[in-house]
């Protein structure tokens, strides 16, 4: 529908908020670029952009455009990466997602498997959540994630690597240790933040999240850190490595009865061989 010089435009007007400096940045005179936006614009019937006294002010719609935009740009900048790597006798690219935890349990063995079967395949490795890394597969982001099930996305196949037991530690010995828990957000964390209710439940008969404070963590390092600093108790799993293993009486566990799901996931049509062979190694990998 639109060149990429069409999507690299409205990027640098967005950027620059301003119509003279985003043409300099272009290589393109001022009537041109504003050319180009308005063959986007009728092509969209969307204005893109809002222009006043106070300069160039971006529309719900341009924004939308926007972000769509940087995806273009940065599928087409890698398309041409990857061209050039395998002419140049590299291997292929493949993009690899993690969460936290799965970076510690599962991501090594499956990566030193797969570097030995495939030693010149370019990787590279993100860190997310399991919304965020759900959502990259979806969007054709990462290729692999290995995250926590259950999925939601539609065409997505899932095997599981391990399951772990979830426990309640406080990193603060002299403190009262049935205080309220540190949060994860339940957007980014729904698996693990839907176990702590069930948990909750079964242990004090209620899980009132109006009574909790506003302290929350997107990963848990970022618990541990707030644990640590005296806000409270927080849960992981049991084999969760932490910077204060030198010390391990200042940690205090329970078991909360919940355990965590890892998993690899990928795209089930995505049929690339360097992707399957990803996933073979992950599958034995896995725990028996």
């Amino acid at each position: 529908m639109f060149a990429l010089s069409d999507y690299r435009s409205i990027l640098a007007i967005a950027e620059e908020a301003h119509f003279g400096r985003a043409a300099r940045r272009m290589g393109c005179t001022q009537p041109a670029l504003s050319g180009r936006l308005r063959r986007v614009e009728e092509e969209l019937g969307a204005r893109l952009f809002d222009r006043d006294r106070g300069g160039v002010r971006i529309t719900p719609a341009g924004q939308a455009f926007v972000e769509g935009a940087e995806r273009v740009i940065a599928a087409a900048q890698e398309a041409a990466e990857s061209t050039r790597a395998v002419h140049a006798g590299l291997g292929q690219l493949v993009r690899i997602g993690m969460t936290q935890v799965s970076a510690y349990q599962v991501v090594v063995p499956v990566l030193e498997a797969f570097r030995r079967r495939h030693p010149r395949a370019r990787l590279r490795l993100v860190e997310g959540t399991t919304a965020s890394l759900e959502r990259d597969l979806e969007q054709k982001v990462v290729d692999v994630a290995f995250l926590h099930p259950p999925l939601h996305a539609p065409g997505l196949s899932e095997h599981v690597m391990t399951r772990t037991a979830l426990m309640r530690f406080d990193a603060v010995p002299d403190q009262p240790f049935h205080r309220p828990l540190i949060r994860y957000p339940r957007a980014e964390a729904p698996v693990l933040m839907g176990e702590l209710a069930r948990s909750e439940t079964e242990r004090e008969g209620a899980f009132d999240e109006d009574r909790l404070p506003e302290i929350e963590a997107n990963t848990m390092l970022g618990a541990l850190v707030l644990s640590r600093a005296g806000f409270g108790p927080f849960v992981t799993t049991e084999d969760y490595p932490t910077p204060f293993e030198k010390t391990p009486d200042c940690l205090r566990a329970d078991p909360t009865g919940a355990e965590l799901t890892t998993a690899a996931a990928w795209r089930r049509l995505d049929r690339r061989p360097l992707v399957e062979e990803l996933v073979a190694c992950a599958r034995r990998c896995a725990d028996p």
